[in-house]
């Protein structure tokens, strides 16, 4: 996907419906929460154009395309009120580390959970793993409402707790409860329709 992000390209290496591979400029991506942030991207702002080549495969993951797409999608319309404010610094729930991580939840716990374990905001989160704001509010959300996570009540800022998921919420998909679906109203871009050719070729709808 050419200058698909502010300019910078994406290369993604697909076999079988999974992603082996990412590259950005070039670059290999690795870390799970990088790779969900840049498919976040792609499908929130991404522009220019796009093309599929065969060739050979680079083998640095193996996650389910289909998977990454409806994960973002799921968490595109919590609403702005119920994500926890940048600067809200969050803590290990007093058992987190007894407790089981849902799997859906494990890569993200296993990149932030030594940072919450002193307490860390969703602005610590992206400037020390290189991911969007966006994704690491998304991330201490779903966190929290799988009852990893909890704010520090002597934080500087703190979230309204009546808007945030409570402690032990029921997950419809990949940890994250039903939020109502706000109806869309943005043109379908090309990017936008590259990954709905994705999620057709790899078994999602379209």
């Amino acid at each position: 996907m050419r200058t698909a992000l502010a300019g910078r390209s994406v290369e993604l290496h697909l076999q079988d419906g999974m992603l082996q591979a990412m590259f950005i400029d070039g670059f290999p991506v690795n870390e799970p929460l990088r790779v969900g942030d840049t498919i976040r991207s792609l499908v929130g702002s991404a522009t220019g154009e796009y093309s599929f080549e065969a060739g050979g495969i680079s083998h640095h993951m193996n996650m389910p395309m289909t998977e990454l797409i409806r994960d973002v999608v799921s968490t595109a319309n919590i609403p702005e009120q119920q994500l926890p404010h940048q600067d809200t610094r969050f803590e290990w729930q007093g058992n987190a580390a007894q407790l089981q991580v849902p799997e859906a939840l494990r890569a993200s716990w296993n990149s932030v959970a030594p940072m919450v374990r002193m307490g860390a905001s969703a602005n610590d989160i992206a400037s020390q793993l290189r991911i969007g704001l966006p994704e690491a509010r998304v991330v201490l959300y779903r966190l929290r409402a799988a009852g990893l996570v909890t704010p520090q009540r002597a934080a500087g800022v703190f979230h309204d707790p009546a808007a945030a998921p409570a402690v032990g919420t029921q997950p419809s998909y990949a940890g994250v409860p039903s939020m109502p679906q706000q109806p869309q109203t943005q043109q379908v871009g090309p990017v936008r329709r590259l990954l709905n050719a994705l999620r057709r070729l790899t078994g999602g709808n379209a």
